[in-house]
């Protein structure tokens, strides 16, 4: 009985201070961003083409999965507009074998993302990077398939920097707009 009254007081308690202070969560203020249609504009790296479309559909799931916005291809009904370009792409060997081969290894990825929602009229840059780590088996080496995967996950990890820090720049702008109608 005296659990089923704690819990009772802590919910309350919680929905309480949450809702009478004005809580909202980071994703309210990135979603807030960008949000409703987003066409994603993609400046392609003529070096690297191929990386560059695996970076375009991690941007594409990004957009669907964490924003909870729909992809468009007409870019005039889009709500959200983002260019995005592939910075770098590196390979890098981090272990090897005694016998001198490479074991392991680290692809690096840096990704530049310039939105403007044109709802909100906010027009922002965001440059992010991410790496990944792998090895290779025995008596193999790094394929082509292997390097393609290294760059995608590269990619969703650096990607998944974007929703955060769209969150707290968004929260930051929130707070000085307080302050200035004060």
């Amino acid at each position: 009985m005296k659990r089923l009254l704690l819990l009772f007081f802590i919910f309350h308690f919680s929905f309480f201070i949450f809702s009478g202070c004005g809580y909202k969560p980071t994703s309210h203020y990135a979603k807030h961003e960008i949000n409703g249609k987003v066409y994603v504009k993609l400046n392609v790296d003529i070096d690297n083409a191929t990386n560059s479309v695996l970076v375009k559909d991690a941007v594409n799931e990004m957009i669907i999965n964490q924003f909870g916005a729909s992809l468009t291809s007409n870019e005039n009904i889009a709500n959200t507009i983002m260019d995005v370009s592939l910075g770098s792409v590196s390979h890098a060997t981090l272990q090897s074998d005694s016998q001198g081969y490479a074991k392991l290894y680290r692809t690096s990825v840096s990704i530049s993302l310039n939105y403007h929602n044109k709802d909100a009229n906010v027009t922002k840059s965001i440059s992010v990077s991410g790496s990944y780590d792998y090895s290779v088996d025995e008596d193999s080496l790094i394929t082509d398939a292997k390097k393609k995967e290294s760059v995608k996950v590269a990619a969703q990890k650096a990607l998944s920097e974007v929703f955060s820090t769209i969150a707290v720049q968004s929260f930051k702008k929130d707070e000085e707009i307080k302050k200035e109608d004060k």
